[in-house]
């Protein structure tokens, strides 16, 4: 059946009121309190049914991804400035023209489901408000989008300057497939850990990758360890140190852990393996989802407290933007600054100085960030010796590869290894 259709099937009944009262609530916990879209989504619709929790993702999502147009269109559409609008009534109307554009519900549906959500939140005269705007809204045609840049970044669903950006490095054709695909739905990434069937399709060059679109054998294969939540970009990642049996290797950056527990996989449990992480309670988190082996320490990547040339592999998994992850955390969108790629690239830059420090003669550095902008790729590892990953797939991007949802169809990770 076609997405679009199952999710208006409950058309204007409680059912439908109900999700939409939920999605608009979450909204808020999203837009406004800076709450993780694919966290709050997970642990706000347990009490819903599974249809209902299908609608309400895709509601919330679709809203994230093209707020800057829905705001254009309430803007147009309303009598007063919709900053002014109280935030409960906002986030309801705001799902209620995600609707109308993206879903084929019938406007009258969608309609009246947004007004009884505003009714049920906000009272009578807000009620009032909401159904002159979206009536209005539902018997205009809307006017055309500008041309040049601000109508692409407004029809692609982000700030002009985040595509002038990605305009310089991926080229106008580049950024704007990078951007398409990021407005697309992720299927789940798993990763084999134990020699078992996997409930997915192979992702072609990533050993060990799958792609699944069946969410009841994916939980019984990670119920029983068979596999774990990964997207194929975070397993070429480790793939890409190449940790043997024996190794000594470090994770600088290990929370939440799915990276370190593949490299301990990847050395049979044989070795020493650190999984180092500035946040304490983040860290005491990945500890408790790592193997008894595995040795966990409070540590700034910027300052390791290590000997030089100690460790044979070292991961700098860096922190960073993450605008790779957009098809799953589409609110990274409109929480980024002009200047904030750069601000991650220096902290980046000073973390992977420190960390080409800590390998031996003959060792092996990746550093990785799930990101595109230059800022925190090409420009961090440049002069420093880096290469492409040798049988990694995806584009060579300055001196690493970038994989990315509109050419690998993974999330969007630079990754550069330098070999000692």
């Amino acid at each position: 059946m076609d997405e679009r259709a199952e999710g208006t099937s409950s058309g204007g009944g409680h059912g439908a009121v109900t999700a939409r009262s939920a999605a608009a609530e979450l909204l808020g916990r999203i837009l406004d309190e800076g709450a993780y879209s694919n966290v709050v989504i997970r642990t706000g619709t347990v009490e819903l049914s599974e249809r209902d929790q299908r609608f309400v993702q895709r509601l919330v999502y679709e809203t994230i991804r093209h707020l800057l147009e829905i705001d254009a269109i309430l803007s147009a559409a309303s009598t007063r400035p919709i900053d002014t609008v109280d935030p409960p009534v906002l986030h309801s109307l705001r799902i209620a023209v995600a609707e109308l554009m993206h879903f084929e519900t019938p406007p009258y549906a969608a309609i009246d489901g947004a007004v009884e959500s505003v009714r049920r939140r906000s009272g009578e005269r807000a009620t009032a408000f909401a159904n002159g705007v979206l009536r209005t809204i539902a018997r205009t045609d809307q006017a055309a989008t500008p041309g040049g840049t601000t109508g692409g970044a407004l029809r692609l669903g982000v700030p002009e300057w985040m595509l002038e950006r990605l305009e310089q490095t991926l080229g106008r054709e580049g950024a704007v497939a990078f951007l398409e695909a990021s407005n697309n739905e992720p299927q789940t990434g798993l990763r084999a850990r134990l020699d078992r069937a996997v409930p997915g399709r192979p992702v072609p060059g990533i050993r060990g990758a799958f792609i699944s679109d069946d969410p009841a054998a994916v939980s019984i294969a990670v119920s029983q360890g068979s596999v774990a939540i990964a997207d194929p970009a975070s397993v070429a990642v480790v793939l890409a140190v190449d940790a043997k049996p024996g190794d000594a290797v470090v994770d600088l950056a290990a929370a939440p852990g799915g990276k370190t527990l593949h490299l301990w996989d990847e050395m049979g449990g044989r070795g020493t393996l650190i999984a180092a992480d500035l946040h304490s309670r983040r860290l005491r988190t990945t500890a408790r989802r790592l193997p008894d082996g595995v040795h966990t320490i409070v540590a700034d990547a910027r300052r390791p407290p290590f000997r030089d040339e100690c460790f044979d592999r070292v991961l700098l998994d860096a922190p960073c933007t993450g605008l790779g992850t957009l098809r799953r955390r589409p609110e990274i969108r409109h929480r980024l600054a002009p200047g904030t790629p750069a601000a991650f690239g220096s902290v980046q830059r000073s973390m992977l100085s420190a960390a080409l420090g800590l390998l031996r003669p003959g060792g092996r550095l990746v550093y990785s960030v799930c990101t595109v902008f230059a800022e925190e790729t090409i420009d961090v590892v440049a002069g420093l010796g880096g290469h492409v990953p040798p049988g990694v797939p995806g584009d060579a991007y300055g001196d690493g590869v970038l994989l990315a949802p509109h050419t690998t169809g993974t999330d969007g990770m630079f990754i550069c290894v330098f070999d000692r």
